[in-house]
């Protein structure tokens, strides 16, 4: 029973710990002044390590990507999903990230058959009613890293199978 207590509140940590991620991602509040000389001197430079013209340009102008799948495989979130990942190795969860339009989506699965049994969806609906605020936060800085209207956050709890325990979609709150 306290290995099921303990396993709980890792879930809860974790997600959490996901969303407060997801605020990390880039935005132009953090970088410095950009003019319209070192733009292009940047450009052209990325143009030449990458040789993708549109990409470069866009992030040098916008500070932010184009779509949530951008975001998710961008450098930035990627090492920090894999910190996520090695964090849940061993406590029968892991979490996988990805976006469909404008959701940006969480799926923490259950991989240990015997948690599952024993958790309880209410407590596990309760806890995440609890942090919805977080959760609203998270949606509401989406746009400062995404060029996407009307994002949400969703967190879907499934067990070993794929098959959903439960599941809340968050939006930015009216404030």
């Amino acid at each position: 029973m306290k290995n099921l207590i303990r396993k709980m509140l890792l879930i809860s940590c974790v997600a959490v710990f996901a969303f407060t991620f997801t605020a990390c991602g880039k935005s132009d509040n953090n970088e410095p002044a950009v003019t319209e000389e070192d733009a292009s001197t940047d450009t052209d430079t990325a143009e030449a390590e990458t040789g993708d013209d549109a990409d470069a340009s866009d992030d040098l102008t916008s500070g932010r990507y184009a779509t949530l799948e951008e975001f998710i495989n961008s450098d930035v979130m990627q090492q920090q999903l894999a910190s996520q990942t090695a964090s849940l190795e061993g406590n029968g969860l892991s979490v996988e990230l990805t976006a469909e339009g404008s959701k940006l989506i969480y799926n923490f699965t259950l991989t240990d058959p015997n948690l599952t049994a024993a958790l309880d969806v209410a407590a596990l609906e309760a806890s995440l009613d609890s942090q919805s605020a977080t959760y609203e936060a998270i949606a509401s800085t989406i746009p400062l890293a995404v060029d996407v209207e009307n994002p949400s956050v969703v967190v879907r709890y499934l067990d070993s199978t794929g098959a959903e325990l439960f599941s809340k979609e968050f939006v930015p709150s009216a404030e």
